[in-house]
């Protein structure tokens, strides 16, 4: 019998959590949509940017938990695999602009259009002009979180400018390495022979052999690293909400 990728205890924070995902990202959309804007701008990239990337954020994450559950054994037919994928490139996409669309709304209600220029705007660590103007304790918190707007900045520019996100559709077990490369061998031997109808045989016999990865990545070559979809777009939402919330803060202290 195929083993989970994850344990009873972890698929059951995650189900516990997705449960609240609805009432928090409600939660922060009142908050960006009736909060006393001074600008218009600000109130346009608050409410038709950050929160409208929120509500796709949540319906986004929704899916891909209903299209591939934690509890996935079987790997997941092609169309499965592309419908999550769709979505797992939606999260990363709207993370991405939540973060640039909070960026925008403080530089809109402080007035620092004028003096900061476009492609200087955002909350990273190369945005240095836009987090001199925030308080030190809400720069020392971006800080800390610089390693994760890196890892969500190579996958967004991976998505947008090179090799777009998608599931590896299995792994094989070291044990049954030798056996699947000899699959490889006779299927390219079939297709030289223009065999399709073996090479169909083989090919459905070797992917018995795969053993479903719930992970996400981008090439092969530069991709660091798999990473597990359901924990990271789920911290990513929490750590969008958070940061909000954060964000908030800021501006009452204006």
């Amino acid at each position: 019998m195929t083993k989970r990728y994850f344990k009873k205890k972890h698929i059951a924070n995650f189900r516990a959590e997705l449960a609240k995902v609805d009432r928090r990202a409600n939660t922060l959309l009142m908050k960006y949509t009736y909060n006393s804007w001074k600008t218009d701008k600000a109130r346009e990239y608050a409410t038709h940017g950050f929160s409208r990337r929120v509500s796709t954020l949540r319906r986004a994450l929704l899916n891909v938990y209903k299209i591939i559950p934690p509890g996935t054994v079987r790997i997941p037919s092609r169309d499965q695999l592309y419908d999550a994928q769709i979505n797992i490139q939606a999260c990363v996409a709207n993370v991405y602009g939540c973060i640039d669309n909070l960026a925008w709304v403080w530089v809109y209600e402080k007035a620092l259009d004028k003096k900061i220029s476009r492609n200087r705007v955002g909350l990273r660590k190369t945005n240095a002009d836009v987090r001199a103007t925030l308080r030190p304790a809400f720069r020392a918190y971006l800080e800390a979180r610089d390693d994760w707007m890196e890892y969500l900045v190579d996958f967004r520019d991976a998505l947008a400018h090179r090799i777009p996100l998608y599931i590896p559709p299995g792994g094989v077990p070291r044990s049954k390495m030798s056996e699947f490369n000899q699959f490889e061998r006779q299927m390219s031997e079939a297709l030289r022979r223009f065999d399709t109808a073996e090479y169909d045989r083989l090919s459905a016999e070797q992917s018995k052999m795969l053993v479903f990865q719930p992970m996400m990545t981008h090439s092969l070559i530069e991709a660091q690293s798999l990473v597990p979809f359901h924990g990271q777009l789920l911290s990513d939402f929490l750590t969008i909400e958070e940061l909000g919330n954060k964000m908030l803060e800021e501006f009452k202290a204006l």
